[in-house]
């Protein structure tokens, strides 16, 4: 009966030793790795609706006399971008503005088309006062049953200097987009 005692105790002392001969090396490893964890949990993307990817908002023919004085434009001109497909927990989606702004006024965007002293004038087209130039934002609520939103804007030519000139008007304004 004291051989198996022995025995006993022995082989448990060995299976104590080896955890701890494990443990040390863990801890050894440990002190010698460093792990940082980072990331960002941002609000999924709503998708941009296929009539809103590349719009056109033709003005037509303007006439050059109905330009000529400073600050003169032509009539408004409303247009929608649409987002669909927004996820259920995205609760709103904000555009900036980008593009090449006329000289000296960085609230209009440039006539990169052959007609001179025009530019292109943005605005929300619910009030006609919130301006969009360039590095400004407007944010819209999605609608929680259609999951979808609308920037409702609207464009003008504006003469600022007056003295329009003839030729096409060709503008490009971007909008990226970040959910919240």
């Amino acid at each position: 009966m004291k051989m198996n005692l022995q025995r006993f105790k022995i082989l448990f002392a060995s299976g104590c030793a080896l955890p701890v001969i494990l443990f040390s090396n863990q801890v050894r490893a440990t002190d010698l790795v460093n792990i940082n964890v980072t990331g960002n949990i941002v609000a999924a993307p709503c998708s941009v609706d296929t009539g809103s990817v590349s719009r056109t908002v033709n003005f037509g023919q303007l006439l050059g006399t109905d330009l000529r004085t400073a600050g003169a434009a032509s009539d408004w001109k409303p247009f929608q971008v649409r987002l669909n497909n927004c996820p259920a927990t995205t609760l709103s989606a904000t555009a900036t503005f980008s593009g090449a702004v006329y000289p000296g006024d960085p609230t209009l965007f440039l006539n990169s088309g052959s007609a001179a002293n025009v530019a292109i004038q943005v605005v929300d087209d619910a009030t006609k006062s919130s301006v969009k130039g360039s590095g400004s934002t407007m944010t819209v609520g999605i609608d929680p049953v259609q999951h979808n939103a609308i920037f409702a804007l609207a464009g003008r030519v504006i003469a600022p200097a007056g003295s329009a000139g003839s030729g096409d008007i060709n503008s490009v304004m971007l909008m990226t987009f970040t959910y919240q």
